[in-house]
């Protein structure tokens, strides 16, 4: 029981459940965490797309009455928010403001009691984060977070919470719980379009998929690639639209566990500037779907003609590849896809450079300072 410290007064709480098993925290027999959490993806994504659907339902309908529709969050999880915001503005006609929770106090003026404020978190403790929240519901602004640690402080301050029940996330790096929140936000843009299952069908297609990215044989294609880029010093990314989203994270991904400096840039943006960085053997990553294979890799050409060493992640190869990393084409959902073989890339290169990438320096799981 608990009591109030001031006035002896019986205080009643909430009982929340974790249903997380002490087996599901021990690294088994994997060398590191992070490899266990990007292998257990399958089984994140199918809890994902089992998602309470009234939940889901409920987070659609106050997003459909809202004026404004804002997405917070920080590091993986914002990049995370920019993937939903394509996916949003293609299936559900909505076009959600997407700004980095250390960056939303500058905007909060704006914020009404019609507006909703969606935070994603791993964590639930991210500092930043939190203060956005507390910014939003001093304007009587409403809150939704899509959060994996039940029991947290922004699940305590929001008027709904979505749960990843992605499981404990031991490794620093976020793997599994990145795509577990592009899975939960592809559901809720199904929802407000009226098609939520046709968006669990979706998901639940690519569970075959990343059996195979997870697979032995990937594994030692990046373990490949990983021996060729081990000691280089810049890498660089580029995607357009979705893409893009995933060149972003994917780049977080190898500067936190490798410390080899990565930078994503979107395709067009290269002639603006950055191509002035491209010399003989600088690795790209160059991330092709359908719907911008003509434009992206024309950009991808402009690298090449300059000396650098194309990577591809696509669903077929191409000559301008130097090396070739195949990732079926799934559409709005690519952003699942294509960043497990960047997962498994970062980690690579990590213990190849004598890492450890569960504890990348500097780093820590959830940061709780502004």
């Amino acid at each position: 029981r608990i009591f109030n410290l001031s006035d002896g007064k019986y205080v009643n709480r909430k009982i929340t459940k974790i249903d997380w098993s002490y087996d599901q925290a021990k690294k088994g027999n994997f060398e590191h965490y992070m490899l266990k959490e990007i292998l257990e993806q399958v089984e994140t994504i199918k809890k994902a797309s089992s998602q309470d659907a009234e939940l889901i339902q409920e987070a659609a309908k106050q997003i459909k009455k809202s004026k404004m529709i804002w997405f917070v969050a920080a590091g993986t999880s914002y990049h995370a928010c920019i993937a939903a915001k394509y996916i949003f503005s293609h299936v559900a006609d909505v076009m959600p403001q997407v700004v980095l929770a250390s960056e939303f106090p500058n905007f909060s003026r704006l914020l009404n009691s019609k507006d909703l404020v969606f935070a994603v978190s791993q964590s639930g403790e991210t500092a930043d984060v939190l203060q956005a929240v507390r910014l939003a519901k001093e304007r009587k602004a409403k809150v939704i977070s899509i959060v994996n640690v039940m029991g947290s402080t922004l699940t305590r301050l929001s008027d709904l919470v979505i749960p990843m029940q992605a499981g404990p996330e031991i490794g620093v790096a976020a793997t599994k719980t990145y795509t577990a929140e592009v899975s939960i936000l592809a559901l809720i843009a199904h929802a407000i379009a009226n098609n939520l299952e046709q968006g669990k069908k979706e998901i639940k297609y690519v569970w075959n998929v990343i059996y195979n990215l997870t697979a032995e044989t990937t594994r030692k294609i990046i373990k490949e690639l990983a021996g060729k880029l081990k000691n280089k010093q810049h890498i660089f990314l580029i995607g357009r639209g979705l893409d893009y989203a995933t060149a972003l994270e994917a780049a977080l991904k190898i500067k936190e566990i490798s410390y080899i400096h990565a930078e994503a840039f979107a395709g067009g943006e290269l002639k603006h500037g950055t191509i002035a960085l491209i010399e003989q053997g600088t690795p790209c990553i160059v991330f092709v779907s359908k719907e911008n294979e003509k434009s992206i890799l024309s950009n991808a050409m402009e690298i090449k003609s300059r000396g650098g060493y194309i990577i591809g992640v696509a669903p077929k190869n191409n000559p301008i590849f130097d090396f070739w990393i195949r990732v079926p084409d799934n559409g709005l959902l690519n952003p699942i896809l294509q960043i497990i073989p960047m997962q498994l890339l970062a980690y690579e290169l990590a213990v190849q450079r004598g890492l450890d990438p569960d504890k990348p320096r500097n780093l820590a799981k959830s940061v709780t300072v502004i």
